[in-house]
Formats: structure tokens, C-alpha cells, sequence
């Protein structure tokens, strides 16, 4: 089996698997998914969806945040760790957002990468998210996962990652294919135990590296 045909087959079963997915970050604004993919850096998406609440409860809006004392957000974004980067970079990136598109998310990959704290995940996971474009996020349990898999040999660095999956994945299912690794990385092939191939719809077409 090509890499390609392993690819395909690989997003098949995990459609079939995992059929209603989406991002674990809650979110019903597009600002508001920027502000929690920065939150989450090194902290988990259930943590960050609880403090939120807090910080949209007291900045219900772009412009509540950007005029917001960077001393506030960071006190209240403390438990998501890194708080004082975080805090600078959300106040930094919600002042561009009113300042330069009138309080809205650019729609557009490269615009998205200038704004503070704002990566190659993040800017893919808002252009798939939010606007339905292509979009591959190489989050850790992404790159985890097509390694084990198969899909990439020996890669970790996230941009190479996803380099490598825009070779194989169509686009179309980008997105989706990693939110459902994630489901996957976090039910059945773990990272902090024993992976759960006996349970796996991969098993059989997955050379299980490094388990």
C-alpha cells in the first residue's frame, strides 16, 4: 500500500469512526476561537474553555478586549499558563482586529500569520473552522498520529508535518481528518499510556511505529 492509498483509507475509517467532529474549543464568534487557539498553547482546551467565560463575561467584544489593561486579561488567563505572553499577545491581536478589519477575522492565511501570536495551527484551524477552507492543523496529536501511522516517516516539526499531509490528504478533508485525530489520540491511540491498538479501526493497516 502507497502512502497515498494508506492516506485515503486512513481518512475512510476515520469518518466512519468518528463521523460528527469539530473543534473541542468552544467558541460562537470567530475572535473569540483566535483568543482560545492562543490560550491553549501548552494547556488543554477543557481548562481553556472554562476560563474564557470569565474573560468574555467581562469583554463581550472585540473592542471590550483590545481597550481591556493587558494586567486584567493576564489575571484572569493565569490558569491557562504562560499568562503574561498570552495576555500581551491577545491585547496586541484585538486592537489589530478593530484597528484594521473593523472588529473581524481576516479571511485570508497570510493576513492571519501577522497577527500576534498567531501560528501556522492557528491560522489553519481558523481557515478551516471559521471560513471552510482547506486547512491541515498540526497539533500534537496530529504529528503523533501520522507518524505512527505511517503517513510521515520520522517528522515532528509541525510545518514539515503539514507539508507532508497536503500531499495526501484531500483537501476537502483536511480539517476534519485532524479533528478527528485528535478524537483518536485521545481515545484509543494515547500518548501518556499504553496505546489501545486492540480497539483501533486502523489496527490492521498500521505499523504501529514507536508503540
Amino acid at each position: 500500500m502507497t502512502k497515498e492509498e494508506l492516506a485515503l483509507e486512513v481518512v475512510y475509517r476515520l469518518k466512519k469512526e468518528y463521523p460528527d467532529v469539530g473543534c473541542t474549543l468552544d467558541y460562537d464568534q470567530a475572535w473569540k476561537l483566535l483568543v482560545s487557539v492562543r490560550l491553549a498553547a501548552q494547556c488543554t482546551d477543557a481548562r481553556v474553555n472554562v476560563v474564557v467565560q470569565d474573560l468574555y463575561e467581562k469583554y463581550p467584544d472585540v473592542s471590550a478586549l483590545a481597550d481591556a489593561d493587558v494586567e486584567d486579561i493576564e489575571r484572569i488567563v493565569r490558569p491557562c499558563g504562560l499568562g503574561k505572553s498570552k495576555a500581551r499577545d491577545i491585547s496586541a491581536c484585538m486592537k489589530i482586529l478593530r484597528d484594521a478589519y473593523g472588529g473581524r477575522v481576516p479571511d485570508d492565511f497570510n493576513a492571519l500569520l501577522k497577527l500576534p501570536g498567531v501560528g501556522r495551527k492557528s491560522a489553519n484551524l481558523i481557515m478551516g473552522d471559521v471560513f471552510g477552507e482547506p486547512a491541515i492543523v498540526t497539533d500534537t496529536h496530529c504529528i503523533r498520529l501520522v507518524n505512527r501511522i505511517g503517513l510521515v516517516d520520522g517528522i515532528k516539526e509541525p510545518k514539515k508535518v503539514e507539508m507532508a499531509l497536503w500531499k495526501l490528504i484531500p483537501p476537502k478533508e483536511g480539517s476534519d481528518f485532524c479533528h478527528r485525530l485528535v478524537f483518536h489520540g485521545r481515545d484509543v491511540c494515547t500518548a501518556r499510556t499504553k496505546p489501545r491498538c486492540g480497539k483501533c479501526c486502523l489496527q490492521d493497516i498500521c505499523p504501529q511505529n514507536g508503540v
